[in-house]
């Protein structure tokens, strides 16, 4: 099993899904029952805070609208929230105990409205992404019939590239994109000259 978890998951150039090109996921679910993980760097224009409050009935304070993110293609009526552990909820998921945690509960959505108990950092994403046991193993090798080129890259986890929101969705991309094959080419020359 390649280790996924607590990890940043780069769509390669080639990527066969039109639903993930140029994206950059955050995997904070990885092990016997399968893979999930969350879209971070394609903002929505809509819906808005405001109107995911409004159908919800949430009350929320004025002039509190944080941005919402396309998390993904399953269960996209659904609003999860991936934060930093300074808040906990008994069903927050948690990648590891220096990860993130992804919390998919009405009352995350109305402290953080409210203006009451919220994590230093949260990205609140529509959707998220899910994989079947080994089926992430088997897009990340890319092995034939799969194409050339089309195997998703893997970038270490960095809480500042989690929640940045000066770099546009495609400049996200394209810097994830260079730091994992930086990455990986370190691993490599790392691993024939030990």
């Amino acid at each position: 099993m390649i280790d996924c978890v607590n990890k940043f998951l780069v769509a390669p150039p080639r990527i066969g899904d039109w639903r993930f090109q140029k994206t950059v996921i955050y995997i904070w679910k990885h092990d016997v029952t399968g893979t999930s993980g969350v879209i971070i760097n394609k903002p929505l224009s809509h819906p808005t805070f405001q109107d995911i409050c409004h159908m919800g009935s949430v009350k929320k304070k004025a002039g509190h609208n944080p941005g919402i993110y396309y998390g993904g293609p399953v269960a996209d009526n659904m609003v999860g929230v991936l934060h930093t552990l300074d808040v906990r909820m008994h069903n927050t998921n948690i990648a590891t105990p220096k990860g993130l945690g992804f919390t998919i509960d009405k009352t995350m959505i109305e402290h953080i409205a409210q203006g009451k108990i919220k994590p230093a950092k949260v990205k609140m994403c529509l959707g998220l992404t899910s994989w079947e046991v080994g089926q992430l193993e088997a897009e990340i090798k890319a092995e034939p019939p799969r194409p050339g080129g089309s195997g998703w890259l893997l970038l270490d986890f960095d809480k500042m590239l989690s929640f940045t929101h000066d770099l546009k969705e495609e400049a996200m991309w394209e810097k994830c994109v260079n730091m994992a094959i930086q990455q990986k080419t370190k691993n490599f020359i790392g691993n024939i000259f030990q």
